[in-house]
């Protein structure tokens, strides 16, 4: 039952600062409260896996780029992005990352904040971050298709491994 109750006040102070954001003009980076928002998430660990969908609900998320790069060299990550239903390209989507060194929700170790990726077009999106050390990285890729709330993120979550070398 305490599980259940620090559960529930995490996920309710995780959608209190969205909404928080949502409706701020402003005063909050993305940067800040998505890092806010990451850091209550992580520390929540098994529950917040659970929470998340292990498939994503409304997209369909590629990696069309290698996913094996080198320590301290900028890597390039380009995805694809599908509406799930239509299997077409999804255009003007949010797509949100944050990168954990070491497996999914495993370490809590996350570099540097939660931030965006380029949207280049056509349902592609770039992420570009410098791997600092050699090993595992877990790509976190949160995707808010054009219209829908900032709580579908947590329905559209998709992690991509990333190995340096």
């Amino acid at each position: 039952m305490k599980k259940l109750v620090i559960g529930v006040i995490a996920v309710l102070g995780v959608f209190a600062t969205v909404s928080a954001f949502a409706i701020s003009s402003s005063g909050y980076s993305m940067n800040a409260m998505m890092d806010s928002n990451m850091g209550s998430m992580m520390k929540s660990g098994n529950m917040m896996s659970g929470m998340m969908s292990q498939i994503p609900q409304d997209v369909i998320v590629k990696v069309t780029s290698g996913q094996i790069t080198k320590v301290g060299k900028e890597t390039t990550i380009t995805l694809l992005v599908l509406d799930k239903e239509t299997k077409k390209p999804l255009p003007d989507a949010d797509v949100i990352i944050g990168i954990e060194r070491g497996a999914s929700m495993t370490t809590m170790n996350m570099m540097d904040g939660m931030f965006k990726a380029e949207d280049i077009g056509n349902g592609k999106y770039i992420v570009r971050f410098t791997p600092d050390t050699k090993g595992y990285f877990t790509m976190h890729t949160h995707v808010i298709p054009d219209g829908k709330s900032m709580h579908s993120m947590m329905e559209n979550h998709s992690d991509i491994g990333i190995i340096a070398k």
